[in-house]
């Protein structure tokens, strides 16, 4: 069974161009700093005054939202479940406010002829092992009801398992310390924006999830 977990390492992101003129007006540092407020703590602040507007700063944030409960839809589906909207809904919001609790810093190690290397500080938490004891807790209490048949052993056993994590996700504690990614950046659009946005994502994403620590 592929657990919800799987769906939160594809942290897809998408930014509209931002349009300016001149010379860019924040540091690659400032950047990055911005891009990770938007998706990470759905802070807006710093992604406004790169240039983008409230119309394209919600449509990113939608767009990535729709992307991860569509991966969520389709893990549920190939574990030959269904996942009820509204449930579907708690559990990314839960999710959210786990990563709202989250504090990162950006600095830059290099900057020459319009390339810069920037160092991500993020701390994160272990959402394997959040994960992994959701669905076992499930599981216990599964193992020791009473069903008529197995298909309502499953849905008991899914519902169970999503709720925990549910919890878990609203009572996650941010590590301590941080992890560090490194994000090499490019002026576009006279603003500095990661050189692979793909690539800048993956990271982030194993990153915020504790899998750096593996």
């Amino acid at each position: 069974m592929k657990k919800v977990c799987i769906a939160f390492l594809c942290f897809c992101m998408c930014l509209t161009v931002m349009v300016g003129c001149g010379k860019p007006q924040r540091n690659a540092a400032d950047s990055i700093k911005a891009i990770y407020d938007l998706y990470i703590l759905r802070d807006t602040d710093g992604i406004s005054s790169l240039g983008m507007t409230e119309e394209e700063i919600a449509d990113a944030q939608a767009a990535y939202d729709d992307s991860l409960k569509e991966t969520i839809r389709t893990n549920f589906s190939e574990s030959g479940q269904s996942i009820e909207e509204d449930v579907l809904n708690d559990l990314c919001d839960a999710r959210k406010k786990a990563l709202s609790k989250m504090t990162a810093t950006a600095e830059i190690t290099s900057e020459s002829d319009g390339r810069a290397t920037v160092l991500l500080h993020t701390t994160y938490f272990d959402e394997a092992t959040l994960d992994e004891d959701s669905f076992y807790n499930a599981r216990e209490i599964a193992q020791q009801t009473s069903f008529d048949d197995l298909s309502q052993q499953q849905i008991f056993l899914m519902d169970t398992y999503t709720q925990n994590l549910i919890a878990s996700y609203e009572g996650v504690t941010p590590s301590k310390d941080t992890v560090a990614i490194t994000v090499d950046c490019v002026i576009q659009d006279n603003n500095w924006v990661p050189a692979n946005m793909s690539s800048f994502g993956s990271d982030l994403a194993i990153a915020i999830s504790g899998s750096m620590q593996d």
